[in-house]
């Protein structure tokens, strides 16, 4: 066929945020149609006060067709086991907090707030403030932060878990 065989790596879905209802502020209490594409004409886009977080009202779990992601206290949550890595997933989000990664990446950032630390902390106990620490921990210069987010370049993580150790919102979680 003209191609070279390449190894495969085996991928997975991963939801970029752990503000769930003990972590993340409400600003009301929502009782309408639960789907996060509806979300668009609420007031805030939903009911979280976090603007890039979750909404957990299950749009990625329809678009499953293996059954790999469900809400659990109020955030969505892959099943590395079940997940097929298709995509579909990713498609629906519509904060696009859903990402495609290595299964055996070692650490993930589970938040996607673009905000200041201040902000971030008046809307959820465990986002992201940007405060670069864990960059300065890594020695192989495998995790960024930009747009105050950290990420995570896992073709460079050799997963020594320096950055998890550092970070004060303790919000880089073994995988």
């Amino acid at each position: 066929m003209g191609e070279e065989v390449g190894e495969s790596v085996r991928m997975t879905a991963f939801v970029k945020c752990a503000g769930d209802c003990d972590k993340a502020k409400e600003n009301y209490v929502y009782s309408g149609a639960m789907d996060c594409t509806a979300m668009n004409v609420v007031p805030n886009g939903g009911s979280k006060a976090c603007t890039y977080g979750c909404m957990g009202y299950g749009s990625c779990v329809k678009a499953c067709p293996f059954d790999a992601i469900h809400v659990i206290n109020g955030i969505a949550v892959v099943d590395k086991g079940k997940c097929k890595a298709c995509g579909k997933c990713v498609a629906v989000c519509p904060r696009h907090l859903i990402e495609i990664i290595p299964y055996k990446s070692n650490y993930t950032v589970n938040c996607s707030s673009n905000d200041k630390g201040k902000d971030v902390m008046s809307v959820c106990s465990v986002g992201c403030i940007g405060c670069m620490l864990c960059t300065k921990q890594c020695e192989f210069g495998a995790i960024t932060v930009e747009n105050n987010i950290a990420h995570i370049d896992y073709s460079k993580c050799t997963g020594c878990g320096k950055c998890a150790e550092k970070c004060p919102k303790k919000i880089i979680h073994l995988h």
